[in-house]
């Protein structure tokens, strides 16, 4: 017994000794696909930067909101819901069908990771106001209706989906919430924060969301540019007439 044990151990070593050969090699190899689709999707990302920059930036004609210093945890959120078809299917919300298509360039999660962490990364921009409102009126209903989910000065709840309002431009901020209201947004269902909001925001009228738009927007919002008109008129002379 103890003879023929002998006689098979070094045969067995030998086929040990190769499964975890072979094994090793495997991990390797997907180690170098992993490091080789990184290092690709890192030398993407500066092209990917500059094609988001034409609707997402200030310095060509903007379409689309600034997302610079938005949360990352977000981006990438939101990024995953067009790629997977969450959002952007629906034709009748323009702006988010073309992001639907322009979104299919992104070919991975890591290229979607870095994309969301550069702007993420990214100095807020100031923004031109847009919406006036009644800014007591609108803090009673945040604090009413809104901090809950988003937080005491619009700073988010990341543990109950709630995303910072403070990066938001006050036209982009006023059209998601009527989106949600017309359910153009928040529709799908697998869309579970999109949905929260779409329910939410029923029943809200246009002044009571120019309100609470007005508030979190003049008070937490974005840095205050003059828009062009401010900056060409002159100002009024203080010499009397």
């Amino acid at each position: 017994m103890v003879n023929t044990f002998f006689q098979w151990f070094p045969p067995c070593i030998a086929f040990v000794s190769f499964v975890v050969s072979s094994c090793q090699t495997e991990t390797v190899k997907d180690a170098r696909i992993t490091k080789t689709m990184e290092k690709e999707s890192m030398a993407r990302v500066g092209k990917l930067v500059q094609e988001c920059r034409v609707c997402h930036g200030v310095e060509e004609a903007q379409r689309g909101p600034i997302l610079d210093g938005m949360e990352y945890w977000y981006l990438y959120e939101q990024l995953q819901k067009f790629r997977s078809g969450i959002r952007g299917q629906n034709p009748k919300n323009r702006s988010e069908h073309l992001m639907g298509i322009g979104v299919k360039k992104l070919n991975n999660d890591l290229e979607v990771a870095y994309l969301a962490d550069w702007f993420a990364r990214q100095d807020p921009k100031p923004s031109v106001r847009t919406v006036w409102g009644d800014e007591e009126r609108g803090k009673l209903f945040y604090d009413a209706r809104c901090a809950s989910c988003h937080g005491e000065k619009a700073k988010g709840n990341r543990l109950v989906g709630g995303p910072a309002l403070t990066r938001l431009e006050g036209w982009y901020f006023l059209e998601q919430m009527r989106k949600f209201r017309s359910d153009e947004r928040g529709y799908h269902q697998r869309d579970e924060s999109g949905r929260v909001m779409a329910a939410a925001s029923k029943g809200i009228t246009d002044d009571t969301l120019k309100d609470v738009v007005a508030y979190i927007v003049n008070n937490y919002g974005p840095e205050h540019e003059p828009s062009m008109r401010d900056r060409m008129i002159p100002p009024k002379s203080k010499k009397p007439f």
